[in-house]
Protein backbone atom coordinates (compact mmCIF):
# COMPACT_ATOMS: atom_id res chain seq x y z
CA UNK A 1 0.00 0.00 0.00
CA UNK A 2 2.81 2.40 1.18
CA UNK A 3 4.52 1.80 -2.46
CA UNK A 4 1.49 2.89 -3.90
CA UNK A 5 0.73 6.02 -2.65
CA UNK A 6 4.50 6.40 -3.68
CA UNK A 7 3.84 6.12 -7.27
CA UNK A 8 0.77 8.58 -6.82
CA UNK A 9 2.65 10.96 -5.47
CA UNK A 10 5.71 10.61 -7.79
CA UNK A 11 2.90 10.66 -10.79
CA UNK A 12 1.54 14.07 -9.42
CA UNK A 13 4.74 15.66 -8.71
CA UNK A 14 6.00 14.61 -12.44
CA UNK A 15 2.72 16.45 -13.52
CA UNK A 16 3.09 19.03 -11.80
CA UNK A 17 6.45 19.73 -12.91
CA UNK A 18 6.11 19.22 -16.29
CA UNK A 19 2.66 22.07 -15.66
CA UNK A 20 4.91 23.81 -14.50
CA UNK A 21 7.51 23.94 -17.24
CA UNK A 22 4.45 24.51 -19.68
CA UNK A 23 3.20 28.14 -17.79
CA UNK A 24 6.79 28.97 -17.82
CA UNK A 25 6.93 28.32 -21.76
CA UNK A 26 3.97 30.22 -21.83
CA UNK A 27 4.91 33.08 -19.76
CA UNK A 28 8.84 32.85 -21.87
CA UNK A 29 7.20 32.60 -25.31
CA UNK A 30 4.94 35.55 -24.71
CA UNK A 31 7.26 37.87 -22.95
CA UNK A 32 9.65 36.81 -26.22
CA UNK A 33 7.14 37.91 -28.59
CA UNK A 34 6.57 36.46 -32.33
CA UNK A 35 9.92 34.95 -33.04
CA UNK A 36 11.07 35.48 -36.89
CA UNK A 37 14.36 33.67 -38.69
CA UNK A 38 15.63 34.42 -42.04
CA UNK A 39 17.44 32.16 -44.64
CA UNK A 40 20.64 34.10 -45.15
CA UNK A 41 23.90 32.85 -47.10
CA UNK A 42 25.74 34.78 -44.65
CA UNK A 43 29.15 33.41 -45.27
CA UNK A 44 29.28 31.67 -48.27
CA UNK A 45 27.22 34.56 -50.44
CA UNK A 46 24.12 35.03 -52.42
CA UNK A 47 22.92 34.31 -55.47
CA UNK A 48 22.10 37.61 -57.29
CA UNK A 49 18.85 36.40 -57.40
CA UNK A 50 18.32 35.03 -54.17
CA UNK A 51 15.10 34.52 -52.70
CA UNK A 52 14.87 34.73 -48.88
CA UNK A 53 12.82 32.35 -46.81
CA UNK A 54 11.47 34.80 -43.32
CA UNK A 55 9.51 32.29 -41.36
CA UNK A 56 7.45 33.52 -38.19
CA UNK A 57 6.71 31.67 -35.46
CA UNK A 58 2.62 32.34 -35.35
CA UNK A 59 0.59 33.46 -38.01
CA UNK A 60 1.13 37.28 -39.35
CA UNK A 61 -0.85 40.37 -40.89
CA UNK A 62 0.41 40.10 -44.25
CA UNK A 63 -0.10 44.33 -44.25
CA UNK A 64 1.52 44.72 -40.67
CA UNK A 65 4.66 42.55 -42.07
CA UNK A 66 4.58 44.74 -45.67
CA UNK A 67 5.45 47.94 -43.03
CA UNK A 68 8.08 45.84 -41.00
CA UNK A 69 10.34 43.94 -43.77
CA UNK A 70 12.77 46.52 -45.15
CA UNK A 71 15.98 46.31 -47.43
CA UNK A 72 19.17 48.07 -46.75
CA UNK A 73 20.40 49.73 -49.23
CA UNK A 74 16.99 49.75 -50.88
CA UNK A 75 16.50 47.04 -53.54
CA UNK A 76 13.10 46.37 -55.95
CA UNK A 77 11.61 43.22 -54.40
CA UNK A 78 8.21 42.11 -53.18
CA UNK A 79 7.03 39.64 -50.96
CA UNK A 80 5.56 36.18 -52.22
CA UNK A 81 3.68 34.26 -49.34
CA UNK A 82 3.15 30.68 -49.44
CA UNK A 83 1.52 30.65 -45.92
CA UNK A 84 0.53 32.64 -42.91
CA UNK A 85 3.74 31.99 -41.51
CA UNK A 86 6.31 32.10 -44.77
CA UNK A 87 7.20 34.53 -47.06
CA UNK A 88 9.72 35.18 -49.62
CA UNK A 89 11.74 38.26 -49.97
CA UNK A 90 12.06 38.36 -53.97
CA UNK A 91 14.30 40.64 -55.92
CA UNK A 92 12.91 41.81 -59.55
CA UNK A 93 16.21 42.90 -60.38
CA UNK A 94 19.47 41.09 -59.47
CA UNK A 95 21.07 42.35 -55.99
CA UNK A 96 24.54 43.96 -57.33
CA UNK A 97 28.00 42.59 -57.08
CA UNK A 98 30.29 44.27 -54.22
CA UNK A 99 27.51 45.68 -52.45
CA UNK A 100 26.85 44.40 -48.68
CA UNK A 101 23.57 43.94 -47.99
CA UNK A 102 20.93 44.01 -44.44
CA UNK A 103 17.91 42.35 -44.07
CA UNK A 104 15.56 43.83 -40.80
CA UNK A 105 12.77 42.97 -39.87
CA UNK A 106 11.91 45.42 -37.62
CA UNK A 107 10.28 45.52 -34.01
CA UNK A 108 6.11 45.67 -33.99
CA UNK A 109 2.74 44.18 -33.92
CA UNK A 110 2.53 41.85 -36.70
CA UNK A 111 -1.35 40.28 -36.62
CA UNK A 112 -4.69 41.47 -35.39
CA UNK A 113 -4.31 39.60 -32.28
CA UNK A 114 -1.47 41.92 -30.74
CA UNK A 115 1.29 39.83 -31.61
CA UNK A 116 4.63 41.29 -31.49
CA UNK A 117 7.70 41.25 -32.66
CA UNK A 118 9.61 42.69 -29.55
CA UNK A 119 12.80 43.07 -30.61
CA UNK A 120 14.30 43.78 -34.55
CA UNK A 121 16.16 41.14 -36.04
CA UNK A 122 18.75 41.75 -39.02
CA UNK A 123 21.00 39.39 -40.91
CA UNK A 124 23.46 40.37 -43.60
CA UNK A 125 24.75 39.18 -47.09
CA UNK A 126 26.73 39.64 -50.24
CA UNK A 127 26.35 38.35 -53.39
CA UNK A 128 28.94 35.75 -54.58
CA UNK A 129 31.06 36.03 -57.84
CA UNK A 130 29.52 34.65 -60.76
CA UNK A 131 30.91 31.21 -62.72
CA UNK A 132 30.68 30.25 -66.37
CA UNK A 133 29.49 26.60 -66.91
CA UNK A 134 30.62 24.97 -69.72
CA UNK A 135 30.89 21.51 -71.28
CA UNK A 136 34.47 20.06 -72.06
CA UNK A 137 34.64 17.03 -74.26
CA UNK A 138 37.20 15.20 -75.66
CA UNK A 139 37.55 11.31 -76.89
CA UNK A 140 37.56 9.83 -73.40
CA UNK A 141 34.66 12.36 -71.43
CA UNK A 142 32.00 14.84 -71.94
CA UNK A 143 31.47 16.71 -68.64
CA UNK A 144 29.90 20.08 -67.07
CA UNK A 145 32.73 21.99 -66.04
CA UNK A 146 32.55 25.55 -64.29
CA UNK A 147 35.11 28.60 -64.04
CA UNK A 148 35.51 32.30 -62.46
CA UNK A 149 36.46 35.03 -64.76
CA UNK A 150 39.06 35.91 -61.86
CA UNK A 151 41.56 33.00 -62.98
CA UNK A 152 40.46 30.32 -60.85
CA UNK A 153 41.24 26.58 -61.96
CA UNK A 154 38.14 25.09 -63.97
CA UNK A 155 35.91 22.72 -61.45
CA UNK A 156 34.60 19.74 -63.05
CA UNK A 157 30.75 19.07 -61.64
CA UNK A 158 29.85 16.13 -63.15
CA UNK A 159 31.19 12.71 -62.58
CA UNK A 160 33.82 11.27 -65.12
CA UNK A 161 32.10 8.27 -65.52
CA UNK A 162 28.85 10.19 -67.23
CA UNK A 163 28.90 11.60 -70.52
CA UNK A 164 27.01 14.55 -70.84
CA UNK A 165 25.21 15.07 -73.80
CA UNK A 166 23.35 18.76 -73.06
CA UNK A 167 22.68 21.05 -70.24
CA UNK A 168 21.34 24.07 -68.63
CA UNK A 169 22.38 25.75 -65.68
CA UNK A 170 19.27 28.04 -63.19
CA UNK A 171 19.03 31.59 -63.13
CA UNK A 172 19.50 31.66 -59.56
CA UNK A 173 23.29 29.68 -60.05
CA UNK A 174 22.68 27.02 -56.95
CA UNK A 175 22.30 23.97 -59.55
CA UNK A 176 22.79 22.42 -63.22
CA UNK A 177 20.19 20.24 -65.32
CA UNK A 178 22.28 17.53 -67.68
CA UNK A 179 21.26 15.46 -69.97
CA UNK A 180 22.90 11.52 -70.40
CA UNK A 181 22.15 8.33 -71.72
CA UNK A 182 20.86 5.25 -69.70
CA UNK A 183 21.23 1.85 -69.89
CA UNK A 184 18.57 1.51 -72.11
CA UNK A 185 19.31 3.78 -74.88
CA UNK A 186 17.29 6.17 -73.47
CA UNK A 187 18.50 9.52 -72.18
CA UNK A 188 17.44 10.94 -68.77
CA UNK A 189 17.32 14.36 -66.80
CA UNK A 190 20.54 14.74 -64.22
CA UNK A 191 21.01 17.58 -61.65
CA UNK A 192 23.70 18.35 -59.85
CA UNK A 193 24.63 21.38 -57.37
CA UNK A 194 26.96 24.34 -58.51
CA UNK A 195 30.08 23.02 -56.26
CA UNK A 196 29.67 19.45 -58.01
CA UNK A 197 27.82 17.81 -54.83
CA UNK A 198 24.46 15.60 -54.77
CA UNK A 199 24.83 14.53 -58.42
CA UNK A 200 21.65 12.45 -58.83
CA UNK A 201 19.20 11.70 -61.35
CA UNK A 202 15.96 13.76 -61.88
CA UNK A 203 13.97 11.80 -64.48
CA UNK A 204 14.35 8.33 -65.38
CA UNK A 205 13.23 8.75 -69.48
CA UNK A 206 13.24 4.76 -69.70
CA UNK A 207 13.28 4.21 -73.92
CA UNK A 208 12.43 7.69 -74.41
CA UNK A 209 14.97 10.59 -75.48
CA UNK A 210 14.76 13.55 -73.07
CA UNK A 211 17.19 16.42 -74.04
CA UNK A 212 17.58 19.93 -74.40
CA UNK A 213 16.45 20.85 -70.94
CA UNK A 214 15.82 24.47 -69.93
CA UNK A 215 15.10 25.72 -66.32
CA UNK A 216 12.57 28.27 -65.37
CA UNK A 217 14.23 31.47 -63.85
CA UNK A 218 11.92 31.03 -61.23
CA UNK A 219 13.63 27.31 -61.08
CA UNK A 220 10.06 25.77 -60.41
CA UNK A 221 10.13 23.79 -63.92
CA UNK A 222 12.61 22.07 -66.26
CA UNK A 223 11.21 22.22 -69.81
CA UNK A 224 12.43 19.62 -71.94
CA UNK A 225 12.05 17.53 -75.87
CA UNK A 226 10.74 14.22 -75.54
CA UNK A 227 10.60 11.81 -78.22
CA UNK A 228 8.86 8.49 -77.73
CA UNK A 229 10.01 5.37 -78.12
CA UNK A 230 8.72 3.10 -80.73
CA UNK A 231 6.89 0.25 -80.05
CA UNK A 232 9.56 -2.09 -81.15
CA UNK A 233 13.80 -1.24 -81.97
CA UNK A 234 12.69 -1.46 -85.39
CA UNK A 235 10.62 1.72 -85.21
CA UNK A 236 12.06 5.05 -84.89
CA UNK A 237 11.87 7.42 -82.32
CA UNK A 238 8.84 9.72 -82.71
CA UNK A 239 9.04 13.29 -83.52
CA UNK A 240 9.94 15.94 -80.73
CA UNK A 241 7.72 17.41 -78.34
CA UNK A 242 8.18 19.64 -75.19
CA UNK A 243 6.92 18.40 -71.87
CA UNK A 244 7.26 20.07 -68.36
CA UNK A 245 8.23 18.58 -64.87
CA UNK A 246 7.42 20.63 -62.23
CA UNK A 247 10.52 20.04 -59.34
CA UNK A 248 7.85 21.35 -56.63
CA UNK A 249 5.55 17.92 -57.26
CA UNK A 250 7.40 16.17 -59.85
CA UNK A 251 4.48 16.44 -62.35
CA UNK A 252 5.47 15.37 -65.71
CA UNK A 253 3.16 15.96 -68.68
CA UNK A 254 3.35 17.56 -72.36
CA UNK A 255 2.63 21.28 -73.31
CA UNK A 256 0.32 20.36 -75.42
CA UNK A 257 -2.74 18.84 -75.51
CA UNK A 258 -2.59 18.32 -78.97
CA UNK A 259 -0.15 15.61 -80.10
CA UNK A 260 0.47 17.41 -83.52
CA UNK A 261 2.15 20.47 -81.53
CA UNK A 262 6.12 19.16 -82.03
CA UNK A 263 8.32 21.56 -80.22
CA UNK A 264 12.36 21.59 -79.66
CA UNK A 265 14.79 23.31 -77.85
CA UNK A 266 12.56 24.87 -75.11
CA UNK A 267 13.58 28.22 -73.90
CA UNK A 268 11.37 30.64 -71.26
CA UNK A 269 10.92 34.25 -70.95
CA UNK A 270 11.81 36.35 -68.01
CA UNK A 271 9.26 35.93 -65.86
CA UNK A 272 8.86 32.03 -66.34
CA UNK A 273 5.22 32.36 -67.36
CA UNK A 274 6.03 32.28 -71.32
CA UNK A 275 7.58 29.03 -72.96
CA UNK A 276 9.18 29.01 -76.35
CA UNK A 277 9.75 26.14 -78.57
CA UNK A 278 10.56 25.19 -82.43
CA UNK A 279 8.66 23.22 -84.94
CA UNK A 280 11.03 22.33 -87.48
CA UNK A 281 8.16 20.93 -89.70
CA UNK A 282 6.17 23.76 -89.72
CA UNK A 283 8.94 26.38 -89.30
CA UNK A 284 6.91 27.85 -86.79
CA UNK A 285 7.91 29.06 -83.03
CA UNK A 286 4.95 27.97 -80.12
CA UNK A 287 4.61 30.27 -77.50
CA UNK A 288 2.62 28.95 -74.64
CA UNK A 289 1.50 31.31 -71.57
CA UNK A 290 1.39 29.36 -68.69
CA UNK A 291 -0.46 32.21 -66.89
CA UNK A 292 -3.84 32.50 -69.44
CA UNK A 293 -3.39 28.91 -71.19
CA UNK A 294 -2.79 30.61 -74.63
CA UNK A 295 -1.01 29.55 -77.63
CA UNK A 296 0.50 32.13 -79.64
CA UNK A 297 2.79 31.37 -83.36
CA UNK A 298 5.50 32.93 -85.10
CA UNK A 299 6.77 31.86 -88.80
CA UNK A 300 10.19 31.45 -88.16
CA UNK A 301 12.61 28.79 -90.33
CA UNK A 302 16.40 29.53 -88.75
CA UNK A 303 15.70 27.32 -85.73
CA UNK A 304 17.89 30.12 -84.15
CA UNK A 305 17.81 31.21 -81.15
CA UNK A 306 13.92 33.31 -79.32
CA UNK A 307 15.57 36.16 -76.93
CA UNK A 308 13.01 38.12 -74.62
CA UNK A 309 13.15 41.73 -73.16
CA UNK A 310 13.69 42.00 -69.80
CA UNK A 311 9.78 42.82 -68.91
CA UNK A 312 9.11 39.77 -70.79
CA UNK A 313 6.79 41.54 -73.59
CA UNK A 314 8.67 41.92 -76.43
CA UNK A 315 10.97 39.14 -78.32
CA UNK A 316 12.86 39.13 -80.79
CA UNK A 317 14.17 36.01 -83.38
CA UNK A 318 15.29 35.03 -87.06
CA UNK A 319 13.73 34.12 -90.25
CA UNK A 320 15.01 33.65 -93.77
CA UNK A 321 12.99 35.07 -96.77
CA UNK A 322 13.13 34.90 -100.19
CA UNK A 323 13.47 38.34 -102.06
CA UNK A 324 14.45 39.15 -105.82
CA UNK A 325 17.63 39.51 -104.70
CA UNK A 326 17.86 35.67 -103.27
CA UNK A 327 17.67 34.78 -99.58
CA UNK A 328 17.70 37.55 -97.16
CA UNK A 329 18.08 36.75 -92.89
CA UNK A 330 16.22 39.07 -90.56
CA UNK A 331 15.79 39.74 -86.93
CA UNK A 332 12.03 40.13 -85.97
CA UNK A 333 10.53 41.84 -82.98
CA UNK A 334 7.14 40.78 -81.74
CA UNK A 335 5.58 42.80 -79.58
CA UNK A 336 2.65 40.95 -77.34
CA UNK A 337 0.97 44.17 -75.92
CA UNK A 338 0.47 45.35 -79.51
CA UNK A 339 -0.32 41.90 -80.63
CA UNK A 340 2.26 43.01 -83.35
CA UNK A 341 5.54 41.98 -85.48
CA UNK A 342 7.75 43.51 -87.68
CA UNK A 343 10.93 43.17 -89.10
CA UNK A 344 13.71 45.14 -86.89
CA UNK A 345 16.88 44.05 -89.13
CA UNK A 346 17.21 43.04 -92.49
CA UNK A 347 14.39 44.80 -94.70
CA UNK A 348 15.65 46.07 -96.46
CA UNK A 349 19.27 44.91 -97.25
CA UNK A 350 21.40 44.50 -100.46
CA UNK A 351 23.07 41.60 -99.42
CA UNK A 352 22.66 38.23 -96.95
CA UNK A 353 24.07 38.91 -93.70
CA UNK A 354 23.04 35.74 -91.99
CA UNK A 355 21.94 37.48 -88.60
CA UNK A 356 21.82 34.59 -86.04
CA UNK A 357 23.26 34.37 -82.96
CA UNK A 358 21.28 36.65 -80.33
CA UNK A 359 21.02 37.58 -77.14
CA UNK A 360 19.45 40.27 -74.77
CA UNK A 361 20.60 41.10 -71.62
CA UNK A 362 18.94 42.75 -68.15
CA UNK A 363 18.81 46.14 -69.91
CA UNK A 364 15.92 46.64 -72.18
CA UNK A 365 18.62 48.67 -73.79
CA UNK A 366 21.40 46.48 -74.59
CA UNK A 367 21.35 43.02 -76.68
CA UNK A 368 23.65 41.25 -78.78
CA UNK A 369 23.90 39.92 -82.46
CA UNK A 370 25.69 37.69 -84.52
CA UNK A 371 26.16 38.50 -88.49
CA UNK A 372 28.62 38.55 -91.12
CA UNK A 373 30.02 41.06 -92.21
CA UNK A 374 30.02 40.53 -96.15
CA UNK A 375 28.73 37.53 -98.05
CA UNK A 376 32.40 36.66 -98.94
CA UNK A 377 33.05 36.05 -95.30
CA UNK A 378 31.63 32.99 -92.93
CA UNK A 379 33.01 34.37 -89.65
CA UNK A 380 30.29 35.90 -87.45
CA UNK A 381 31.15 38.54 -85.41
CA UNK A 382 29.31 40.24 -82.39
CA UNK A 383 27.25 43.32 -82.21
CA UNK A 384 26.20 45.36 -79.33
CA UNK A 385 23.06 47.16 -79.92
CA UNK A 386 20.13 49.08 -78.51
CA UNK A 387 16.58 47.69 -80.24
CA UNK A 388 15.21 50.93 -79.76
CA UNK A 389 17.87 53.16 -81.75
CA UNK A 390 19.83 50.27 -83.76
CA UNK A 391 22.74 51.96 -82.61
CA UNK A 392 25.74 49.84 -81.47
CA UNK A 393 29.24 48.70 -81.20
CA UNK A 394 31.05 45.70 -82.70
CA UNK A 395 32.87 44.03 -79.61
CA UNK A 396 34.20 40.85 -81.03
CA UNK A 397 35.50 40.97 -84.52
CA UNK A 398 39.23 39.49 -84.33
CA UNK A 399 39.79 38.48 -87.84
CA UNK A 400 41.30 35.03 -87.13
CA UNK A 401 37.75 33.95 -85.44
CA UNK A 402 33.95 33.42 -85.69
CA UNK A 403 31.25 33.69 -82.65
CA UNK A 404 28.41 32.47 -81.63
CA UNK A 405 26.35 31.65 -78.53
CA UNK A 406 26.74 34.86 -76.51
CA UNK A 407 25.42 34.81 -72.93
CA UNK A 408 24.37 38.34 -70.76
CA UNK A 409 25.71 38.03 -66.97
CA UNK A 410 22.66 38.91 -64.21
CA UNK A 411 23.85 42.41 -65.03
CA UNK A 412 24.23 42.98 -68.67
CA UNK A 413 28.04 44.10 -67.85
CA UNK A 414 29.62 40.92 -69.19
CA UNK A 415 28.86 38.30 -72.11
CA UNK A 416 30.25 35.41 -72.36
CA UNK A 417 30.67 33.40 -75.85
CA UNK A 418 31.43 30.42 -78.15
CA UNK A 419 34.15 31.29 -80.51
CA UNK A 420 36.49 29.15 -83.20
CA UNK A 421 39.81 29.52 -84.84
CA UNK A 422 39.25 29.58 -88.09
CA UNK A 423 42.71 28.44 -89.25
CA UNK A 424 44.68 25.31 -88.03
CA UNK A 425 43.41 22.55 -85.73
CA UNK A 426 42.53 24.32 -82.32
CA UNK A 427 40.07 23.65 -79.30
CA UNK A 428 36.90 25.37 -79.34
CA UNK A 429 37.07 28.24 -76.94
CA UNK A 430 35.00 30.09 -74.99
CA UNK A 431 35.70 34.33 -74.55
CA UNK A 432 34.32 36.63 -72.91
CA UNK A 433 34.02 40.95 -73.32
CA UNK A 434 32.61 43.34 -70.26
CA UNK A 435 32.42 47.22 -70.14
CA UNK A 436 35.84 48.72 -70.89
CA UNK A 437 37.68 46.11 -72.76
CA UNK A 438 39.01 46.53 -76.31
CA UNK A 439 38.35 43.27 -77.44
CA UNK A 440 37.04 39.83 -76.43
CA UNK A 441 39.59 37.69 -73.95
CA UNK A 442 40.05 34.13 -73.78
CA UNK A 443 38.64 32.52 -70.37
CA UNK A 444 39.15 28.63 -71.22
CA UNK A 445 38.92 25.80 -73.48
CA UNK A 446 35.36 24.70 -73.81
CA UNK A 447 31.89 24.44 -75.33
CA UNK A 448 28.26 25.93 -74.79
CA UNK A 449 28.91 28.42 -71.77
CA UNK A 450 26.24 29.60 -69.63
CA UNK A 451 26.56 31.64 -66.45
CA UNK A 452 26.17 30.17 -63.22
CA UNK A 453 25.47 33.54 -60.68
Amino acid sequence: MKQTISFDKLAISILLILLALVLVIIVWGESAGVRVVADVPEERGASPYQRIKITFSESVSTEMAFDLITMNPVHEAYLEWTNERTVYFVPVKPFELNKNYTLTVSAGVINASGGEIKNPRSWNFFVREPLVAYMFTDANQSGVWAIDLNGGEPKRLTSEEIKVLSFDAAQNGDFVVFTTLNENGGVDLWKVNRDGSDESLLLDCGLDRCTVPSISPDAKYIAYSREVAGPTPDIPYGSPRVWLLNLENSLNSPVYADPQVLGYNPSWSPDSQKLISFDGLADLINLFDLSTNQQFVFPSNTGGPVVWSPDSTKLMFTNIRQTEEGFRTQVRLADLTLNDTITLIGQNDEQDYGYYSLAWSSLEERAVMGFRLSEEQPAQVLWMFNPARLDGILIANEPEYTYNSPQWDAWGSTLVFQQFRLKGVHAPEIGYWQDGFDAPKFLTNGILPQWLP
